[in-house]
């Protein structure tokens, strides 16, 4: 599977809801630097955090090709075990597969803990006018939406989240890159009004040999002309706004000021320039 872009579902802007942290914005336009965010405190408890298909096992040749895949990693990272200690190690899963199962589970929290401690996401939507996603993301409609421009290397490469009505469980024995990526990029239908995409990367310090971008202390660097918009929350103070403006004319990028004002008369937000 090929897992959709924005440059592929053609898409020239991408949204980031935050609250209006003037620190934290002051990074993004003056010194051009973008948090990426640790997976481990994402508000959604499933999101990131994959779980083995151990209900599969009761499948006497599932099984057996888990046992398969168990001496085969074993002899690749165990080079120090005697080739009888691992087959006697197989013989007592195949004796007892409840061990298999229990062995699974703990993979299962190691490889959530592997995740939160090498990736690091930055998360965006497709859209800048969701009540829901100003509410839950941008202190209640009085914090900010970042635009940015996907005519480049860094954003063309977000990826389409995939939503889905069951939990999706793993295989390690099918392992593909495309697997590997699919618990960073799936989630509840619940969540699908968000149309999100997401840039993945890795903490320089703690990476694993994968084709992603690197964070040095969850930072990343900004491309130029990246960012091209910066709208205010409807509920968003005075005092906001006043900030924003001082922190564009700091700056050398070519930033616009918009709103999100709200329809008296339906539930709907436009954003207007300023």
């Amino acid at each position: 599977m090929t897992w959709n872009t924005a440059a592929t579902t053609g898409l020239d802007r991408l949204y980031h809801y935050q609250p209006f942290d003037p620190v934290r914005l002051s990074n993004i336009i003056l010194d051009k630097a973008l948090y990426f965010s640790n997976p481990g405190d994402f508000n959604d408890p499933w999101d990131c955090r994959p779980w083995l298909n151990v209900g599969a096992l009761a499948d006497p040749d599932v099984l057996n090709r888990h046992i398969e895949w168990y001496i085969m990693v074993t002899r690749k990272h165990g080079q120090n075990i005697p080739e009888n200690e691992i087959q006697r190690r197989a013989n007592v899963f195949r004796s007892n597969p409840e061990l298999l199962i229990g062995k699974m589970k703990e993979i299962s929290l190691a490889i959530e803990a592997a995740i939160i401690e090498h990736y690091r996401l930055y998360c965006l939507s497709s859209k800048p006018d969701s009540e829901l996603m100003w509410a839950h993301y941008s202190d209640k409609h009085r914090g900010i939406c970042l635009e940015f421009d996907v005519g480049n290397e860094l954003f063309s490469q977000a990826l389409k989240l995939s939503y889905e009505e069951n939990y999706p469980l793993y295989d390690l024995t099918t392992e593909t890159e495309d697997e590997n990526l699919r618990p960073l990029i799936t989630k509840s239908a619940a969540w699908n009004y968000e149309d999100e995409y997401r840039l993945i990367a890795q903490e320089e310090n703690a990476a694993v040999p994968e084709d992603t971008l690197m964070t040095q202390s969850n930072y990343i660097e900004l491309p130029d002309g990246a960012l091209t918009a910066i709208i205010a929350g409807c509920l968003a103070p005075n005092s906001t706004i006043i900030a924003i403006k001082e922190l564009i004319e700091q700056s050398t990028c070519s930033v616009k000021l918009k709103r999100a004002t709200r329809a008296r008369d339906q539930y709907k937000l436009s954003i207007i320039c300023i």
